[in-house]
């Protein structure tokens, strides 16, 4: 087989040793576990016990791998938050006309939020913050990756003017309506009028862009955002 034709994901994974890959995929197997059981039932049904038995191992061998149950939620929390990031990155955002622009932006953030990566990163961030359960406030470093995802978008806008201010708005604008959306399909999995919603949101952030581009005087560069 020719390794240097295999993605780079694979390729790490290959040029591991057998042990390091056994520790991978079980490492694998207790996050699916996780996040599996949290789709089911919810935060609460992601107990040692559960998360033990979904995954096949005794309760001990899930800690030699992860050490605490926090460690693993962070753990999910970090990968939502880098599987969102590389989806942006991956989404066509900085070629073509601003509507194709749009859409694609669009369309990869709904993949995410609709998928049990992020539900699971949600109850994890809820239980976090309401009730003090899971991986502390710190650990979660919310505002380090609205920057992250604030830069992508000044990247995908960078031959338009559209300023920092109308940046954070349209970031804010996207999150909390594909946020709510994403509670919605749970309550009633048949999502009637998703790609109509999903319409009006690219109509809609189209116009918040059109808009920023007359607020070009309080443009910032990338760097600082």
């Amino acid at each position: 087989m020719n390794v240097a034709a295999l993605p780079p994901k694979l390729r790490r994974e290959k040029s591991l040793g057998h042990q390091a890959r056994k520790a991978l995929a079980t490492r694998e197997r207790i996050l699916q576990a996780v996040i599996e059981l949290i789709n089911e039932s919810g935060f609460s049904g992601a107990t040692s016990g559960q998360i033990a038995r979904r995954a096949g191992i005794t309760w001990g061998a899930v800690q030699h791998h992860f050490g605490t149950k926090d460690d693993i939620l962070l753990a999910i929390i970090e990968r939502s938050q880098q599987v969102y990031l590389n989806q942006l990155q991956q989404a066509e955002l900085e070629d073509g006309p601003l509507e194709k622009r749009i859409d694609h932006f669009v369309d990869a953030v709904w993949e995410h939020y609709r998928s049990d990566l992020y539900f699971a990163f949600s109850e994890i961030t809820r239980a976090s913050r309401m009730s003090g359960v899971g991986p502390s406030s710190k650990a979660l470093a919310i505002n380090e990756q609205q920057d992250k995802h604030i830069n992508i978008m000044a990247s995908m806008f960078a031959d338009y003017p559209v300023s920092h201010q109308s940046l954070k708005e349209c970031f804010r604008f996207v999150h909390r309506f594909l946020a709510g959306f994403a509670f919605d399909r749970i309550m009633d999995p048949a999502a009637p009028f998703e790609s109509a919603h999903i319409q009006r949101l690219k109509h809609e952030l189209l116009q918040l862009v059109s808009n920023g581009q007359g607020r070009a005087s309080n443009q910032h560069p990338t760097g600082g955002l």
